[in-house]
């Protein structure tokens, strides 16, 4: 198969998945799921991921000195 033709599948897979009305429940309760713990937790992992996606960025992209 293409790559073409594999991200039409996965992109209809995931329209089709996006109307079922249990999975759109699952998401809306999703929060409701997580302690405070966890979502602080969450938090922290993301702004981290960030953080080290910005200083990637920064080593790969030469800084623009008309900014």
């Amino acid at each position: 198969m293409s790559a073409f033709r594999v991200a039409k599948t996965v992109a209809l897979l995931a329209l089709a998945a996006s109307r079922s009305p249990v999975v759109r429940s699952a998401i809306k309760a999703a929060p409701n799921l997580l302690s405070e713990e966890r979502k602080n937790a969450a938090f922290e992992v993301t702004k981290r991921a960030a953080r080290k996606a910005g200083e990637l960025t920064a080593r790969v992209v030469p800084p623009n000195r008309y900014f």
